[in-house]
């Protein structure tokens, strides 16, 4: 029986719902468990997938990345405890388990929110994938930008594809896995065996261009990559 990993990105809609439906905070989890498509984003993508192959979710492993707010956290806790039942009793999942990460500094900072978010979900998908498990990115929740690189960050270490809600469709769509493979060049760079005026001429920019752009930074010592970068590298290199 082959295992799927799911890495879920989470937003407030669970909260934002259940507001509107005059559910009070300590019934979040009955809330989800009760109308899951309904209740949130993020259960409402997983249980379209989950239908449309059962068969992927014999043996489910799933992480929630939260952002580092009280509201992250509350709606990652209470869709990590519904997931497992309401994939039970939706298509029959035998082995089921969940954790919930809260990023720090997601949805706070955002130079460390997405660097945090990138450097876990890619090291969830590198070792889902080293267990054999086939590793999807669920990114219909939270916020964009962050998801964004949550995804970026999955295809580098290997993901097998990336799940969401369609906004027009409303129903389930998932982008293929992409072999996603960053410049050399910038490799290169982070091993002191070219400048930055070579990644200039590499990539048709100025120094100054990429700077502007966060690709390099510049530091007492010269210029670095972007942090950022730095980690999506060493994603790519493990």
């Amino acid at each position: 029986m082959v295992g799927v990993f799911l890495g879920v990105t989470v937003g407030t809609s669970l909260l934002a719902n259940a507001a509107r439906d005059g559910v009070s905070g300590d019934r979040l989890v009955e809330y989800a468990l009760a109308n899951p498509e309904r209740a949130s984003a993020e259960l409402n993508t997983v249980v379209k997938f989950a239908r449309r192959y059962p068969a992927l979710f014999r043996d489910v492993y799933a992480v929630f990345y939260a952002t580092d707010t009280e509201e992250g956290r509350r709606a990652g806790a209470a869709l990590r405890e519904a997931l497992c039942g309401v994939l039970r009793r939706e298509v029959k999942t035998a082995v089921c388990s969940a954790e919930l990460k809260v990023v720090p500094g997601l949805g706070v900072d955002f130079h460390e929110g997405p660097l945090q978010l990138a450097r876990a979900v890619g090291g969830d998908v590198k070792k889902a994938r080293g267990e054999g498990r086939l590793t999807y990115v669920v990114a219909t929740g939270g916020y964009k930008p962050e998801s964004t690189f949550a995804v970026i960050a999955a295809y580098l270490a290997g993901a097998h594809g990336a799940v969401y809600i369609h906004e027009t469709f409303k129903e389930v769509v998932e982008l293929p896995m992409l072999p996603l493979q960053l410049k050399e060049v910038l490799a290169r760079f982070a091993r002191g065996e070219a400048d930055e005026h070579g990644v200039a001429r590499h990539l048709g920019m100025d120094v100054h261009h990429l700077e502007g752009i966060k690709l390099l930074k510049k530091t007492a010592g010269g210029y670095a990559l972007h942090d950022l970068l730095t980690a999506l590298l060493e994603l790519q290199d493990q």
